[in-house]
């Protein structure tokens, strides 16, 4: 029983107490054999898995395909870089490292106030790259309760099961949202974010770029590099 595929996502905004309540993650997919449990763990005290109050290490159990995904986020005193190495170990007690890279929070226009895109997800495989946007609720419209997203190319906005070209989301009770893409190729999208219920047309355009999905563990490693999304998966 082994990995047999891991791929990431990179580049998700790192969160920055003070300055926004956005919360980024990268995603890990695997593959194995179903049902397989895999202990994960992830270096310093600035990641966590599935939230901020989350813990450095989890179990998780693929499914019976034998798929499974993990995310995790990044707190950073100050808006900067982040990284962290992800350590996975499959059944076999075999260990598979990946750096998971975070970026800095970038401002955006008008209303979106910060955004940031977590890209490099696989093609296909319900593998998706997220967009999360922070939105000013103090407004004299009042507080801003959707935001509406479009794509480019093959690309595709999932929202729950539901997947579309365009798509309308509710905002979150802090302001904030994630906008997950889909695509069956691998290419880059643009997707194309505004806010039908503000009178100032603000639109932000955003690159998310998916990648080749093949991803096996025993194939021959690549050296990790914080800029790179998806890398083949490299044994210790």
């Amino acid at each position: 029983m082994t990995i047999t595929s891991l791929i990431t996502t990179g580049g998700a905004p790192v969160s920055v107490s003070g300055i926004s309540p956005l919360v980024g993650f990268n995603t890990i997919w695997f593959s194995g054999d179903g049902g397989e449990t895999i202990r994960l763990a992830v270096d310093g005290k600035q990641a966590r898995f599935d939230s901020l109050a989350g813990d450095t290490s989890k179990s998780l159990v693929l499914n019976r395909d034998g798929y499974g995904y993990a995310r995790v986020c990044f707190s950073a005193s100050v808006n900067g870089p982040g990284a962290t190495v992800l350590t996975a170990t499959d059944a076999s007690q075999k260990q598979w490292r990946r750096v998971l890279s975070f970026a800095p929070l970038m401002s955006g226009p008008g209303k979106f106030l910060w955004y940031g895109a977590a890209v490099g997800a696989g093609a296909g495989d319900n593998q998706y790259g997220s967009i999360f946007v922070a939105i000013n609720q103090d407004t004299d419209q009042g507080a801003m309760l959707q935001v509406a997203s479009r794509t480019t190319g093959a690309g595709q906005i999932l929202i729950g099961n539901a997947i579309d070209d365009g798509g309308m989301q509710l905002l979150g009770p802090d302001g904030c949202a994630e906008i997950r893409l889909v695509d069956v190729l691998p290419e880059a999208v643009t997707a194309r974010l505004s806010l039908p219920q503000s009178a100032d047309g603000e639109v932000l355009f955003v690159n998310c770029h998916f990648v080749a999905n093949v991803g096996l563990a025993n194939a021959l490693p690549e050296r990790p590099r914080l800029q790179t999304a998806a890398w083949e998966a490299e044994p210790c």
